[in-house]
């Protein structure tokens, strides 16, 4: 009997993690231009990486001093509203970083939350908009 309950548990469990279906947004983007107030900046060299239904990492190079800088954190995703909290960016000098991160106050111990509008989401296209009135096209890499 117990061999029985066992297999059914297997059986439940197995089916369970078959049913999520990646969403859209997971894999990984470039951020490819920044538009703020009709001026647009091009960027190359920073990621978003939307892992699971709620892991979320930024990944960011430096080409003057040909480094990389690894952030992670957590997002939720309804419809169209996109959150995301960064858990370790306290101790991170985000100034000499093309990002614009550096200027959100931490809302919770674990650091910066901000939140998103999808505007557009394709297969190979990302477009965001902040509360700050900045937008973020993205295409998927």
């Amino acid at each position: 009997m117990r061999w029985i309950s066992g297999l059914f548990f297997a059986f439940v469990a197995l089916a369970s993690c078959g049913d999520r279906m990646p969403s859209q947004l997971e894999g990984k983007w470039q951020l490819k231009t920044v538009e703020r107030n009709g001026a647009v900046e091009t960027v190359d060299t920073v990621w978003y990486n939307f892992q699971s239904q709620s892991i979320f990492g930024i990944q960011i190079y430096n080409p003057q001093k040909d480094t990389y800088l690894l952030l992670y954190g957590f997002k939720s995703q309804t419809d169209k509203q996109l959150s995301i909290e960064m858990l370790n960016m306290a101790h991170t000098d985000l100034y000499d970083w093309p990002v614009d991160w550096a200027n959100v106050k931490p809302e919770s111990p674990n650091g910066p939350q901000r939140s998103f509008t999808i505007v557009n989401l394709s297969a190979k296209r990302l477009l965001l908009s902040s509360e700050e009135g900045y937008n973020y096209s993205f295409i998927k890499f």
